[in-house]
């Protein structure tokens, strides 16, 4: 491996859910503390970090992508038979030791021999519920969680390259690349940094902000586990929020209702509603029921069009 390298690979694999992995900052915590995770928030991850909070355990989607991890970077290998993919392990920092990475595959390509940075990474998703964020094939164009995660890793080793395969709902494989980006790297890693402070072990020891992730309410109710038979008043700014987006949801599920039976109109036997040249609904049926409306997950750059 090349002097050019800011990382070093670990005797031994620091294992996800470990102890020892909840002390670092690993690639996998990155989209969560910048907001961009599904799975967790900021404040869920605060919590898990300082060991407030149990892990949730794996669910089926991340037990998914790691069941067809190996079949994804199998087929990485096949569409490139001249590159050398292997496996690899948890990288460190070699400066900052709680930064580290476990990419899902290292890649030695011949060409690279005579250049100074020889080592490319992998890392290998699955996308069931296909992510608008996937631009063309080809590009660096991944959803800004995955894009963090990537940056993340190639910062903490050295690599200027990562290919990005995914396995998408449809069973068909595209393959992305994403070059470092010293600049990117170095915002993400600042913020990354100001949160590592406010642990109960850094610096600047604060709890952090409530927000309206899902995760956040989990870790609250982790943090209070026990009920109490007593009453307690609340604030009126807490008691009226909480009101105020019960009548929000209630009207808001009346109008999606009263949407979509116009949209449904509208359709009539079409499989596919488009608008502005982008299918956003899509006519289903389950065992030969009553057709439905299902949103596609996917929407028109109206800002783009009101600029044209």
């Amino acid at each position: 491996m090349t002097s050019q390298l800011v990382g070093h690979l670990l005797a031994e694999t620091i294992e996800p859910g470990s102890p020892a992995w909840w002390s670092k900052m690993s690639a996998s915590k990155v989209g969560a503390v910048l907001g961009l995770s599904r799975w967790d928030s900021p404040f869920s991850t605060w919590h898990k970090m300082a060991g407030n909070v149990p892990p949730e355990p794996q669910n089926d989607e991340q037990a998914r992508g790691h069941y067809l991890e190996p079949a994804i970077r199998a087929w990485f290998a096949d569409q490139h038979p001249d590159w050398d993919v292997r496996t690899t392990g948890t990288w460190q920092h070699n400066q900052r030791d709680w930064q580290i990475a476990s990419p899902d595959g290292e890649v030695w390509i011949p060409s690279d021999v005579a250049t100074s940075k020889r080592l490319r990474l992998l890392e290998c998703k699955t996308d069931a519920e296909p992510d608008p964020e996937w631009g063309v094939e080809g590009t660096g164009q991944i959803p800004s969680g995955y894009r963090a995660q990537v940056m993340w890793t190639m910062d903490t080793i050295g690599a200027t390259t990562t290919h990005v395969v995914v396995l998408s709902a449809y069973l068909t494989f595209r393959e992305y690349v994403v070059h470092y980006d010293a600049n990117e790297a170095a915002a993400i890693r600042a913020r990354v940094a100001a949160f590592m402070d406010t642990l109960p072990t850094g610096k600047n020891p604060q709890l952090p902000d409530l927000d309206n992730h899902a995760a956040t309410y989990q870790a609250v109710r982790a943090l209070n586990p026990n009920i109490i038979d007593e009453e307690i008043d609340l604030s009126e700014h807490t008691a009226l929020r909480y009101l105020n987006a019960i009548d929000a949801e209630a009207a808001a599920i009346a109008e999606k209702i009263g949407a979509t039976a116009q949209l449904a109109q509208e359709m009539g036997d079409s499989r596919y509603g488009r608008f502005q040249k982008v299918n956003i609904a899509r006519r289903q049926q389950k065992r030969g029921g009553t057709p439905y409306i299902t949103q596609t997950g996917k929407r028109p750059d109206l800002q783009e069009e009101a600029a044209a």
